[in-house]
């Protein structure tokens, strides 16, 4: 069972590719944004199976020393094309590491092989293995300190490992804080059966299976649209037509939904309008009506949602009102502090963008890529709109923000084809400071 979390989106991809020749296997891959995206996570027709978590830095990387890069490609997906056992790819290991492993990779086959390959070391299992966003092999304090691992493995003490135990892993464990359960996928790696639920709603999965797949063939399915009659889906169709607040009232109201169900679904809807599609005004409809029901989620951070009610307000132009929220926090961390600094133009800074013209627009805002939670706001010139800020980076690339339409400065360098927070790909000016 994996819960891939992230901000809420509707254009996650479930890829099917046929082997291409008797040497060759037929596997899944998923995606954010595009099929041609990042793979999150994948399966193959031989029964093995792989995803990845993210990790709290720094995390010290011991696993590549002594070892060549792989020279074959993306090697988790060359892994689902030739490799039919969690061995077969164990072998590879020790010869070859994933240049760009940042994280945590899981993997499993249907013979009951099971391996977390971490930072430092590869823990190996054959009964079961439980894994969440913690390095499996940290001593001290970092060791097991997410919140979801605990819960996981009381559940499966209590109930054992069945459909019905991980669907009652997933709910207990979705994320539900200022990112979400996008969607949640449980395997049968014996039959290669496969359920996906999408968007915290676990009563109606597509189930489906790697065999069925394959049969039809090359396909990038949209995830979204096995899923006709899910609410998240269905109130991302009411925001397209009728961005309002009594379209999405009418909606709520019409369906019945609980309390806790309406905050689950505006959070969703606000973090993927705000963050990935950067739909600010239907965002800004969402955000007020969010908060008539944030009570029912305990696992809100109160200095997130006062941060992120702040950024809505500068997205609006009202900085002088943004920084008055910000300034009322007791206890700021990091992000609430940058934002305040940044509103105030006050940041010792060493860099400087720019953007010229767009004088009547009420804000610009400025995201740099690998930031993809925290937006800067510019200052007004006469002439445009400027932002100073500092930076450690060799390298920037940002895009800018007007009235909800991505904007690029002409005269500055352009990299082309970059993949951005959502999955997909678009242009970026880029700054080396």
């Amino acid at each position: 069972m994996n819960n891939e979390d992230f901000f809420h989106t509707s254009s996650n991809y479930v890829n099917v590719f046929p082997a291409k020749d008797k040497h060759t296997l037929g596997y899944l891959t998923l995606t954010y944004g595009s099929p041609q995206s990042s793979v999150q996570g994948g399966v193959n027709e031989a029964g093995l199976f792989f995803d990845v978590n993210a990790l709290p830095p720094p995390q010290q990387y011991k696993l590549r020393v002594g070892k060549k890069p792989f020279p074959h490609g993306n090697m988790l997906e060359y892994m689902l094309q030739h490799c039919k056992s969690v061995p077969e790819f164990l072998a590879l290991w020790d010869t070859y590491y994933l240049p760009d492993l940042g994280d945590q990779i899981h993997i499993a086959d249907k013979y009951g092989n099971l391996a977390v390959i971490a930072p430092d070391t590869i823990l190996q299992a054959t009964k079961q293995l439980t894994s969440t966003n913690f390095n499996v092999c940290a001593t001290g304090p970092q060791k097991q300190s997410c919140w979801r691992y605990p819960i996981a493995q009381k559940l499966l003490a209590e109930n054992g490992v069945s459909h019905a135990s991980l669907l009652r892993i997933a709910a207990a464990t979705s994320q539900r804080e200022f990112t979400t359960s996008v969607y949640t996928n449980i395997y049968n790696l014996s039959t290669g059966e496969i359920w996906f639920y999408l968007a915290e709603e676990y009563q109606t999965p597509w189930h489906t299976s790697v065999a069925d797949l394959l049969k039809q063939g090359n396909q990038h399915i949209l995830l979204a649209s096995k899923f006709p009659q899910n609410a998240s889906q269905r109130l991302a169709a009411v925001l397209k037509t009728n961005a309002t607040s009594q379209a999405v009232s009418r909606f709520l109201q019409e369906g019945q939904f609980k309390a806790g169900q309406r905050e689950s679904l505006l959070r969703m809807a606000f973090l993927n309008d705000f963050y990935i599609d950067k739909a600010f005004a239907a965002a800004n409809v969402l955000f007020p009506l969010w908060e008539q029901y944030m009570y029912t989620n305990k696992r809100l951070d109160s200095t997130e949602v006062q941060f992120t009610k702040a950024e809505v307000l500068a997205i609006e132009g009202k900085n002088k009102e943004a920084m008055q929220v910000l300034e009322s926090l007791r206890k700021p961390s990091w992000k609430p502090t940058a934002l305040l600094t940044n509103l105030r133009g006050t940041e010792e800074a060493n860099t400087v963008i720019e953007l010229p013209g767009y004088v009547g627009a009420k804000s610009v805002a400025v995201e740099i890529k690998g930031e993809y939670n925290f937006l800067h706001f510019m200052q007004k010139t006469p002439t445009g709109w400027r932002l100073r800020l500092k930076t450690n980076r060799e390298e920037l690339q940002y895009c800018f923000y007007v009235a909800s339409k991505r904007v690029l400065n002409p005269t500055l360098p352009v990299l082309q084809n970059q993949e951005t927070a959502k999955g997909d790909f678009a242009s970026f000016n880029i700054l080396r400071p």
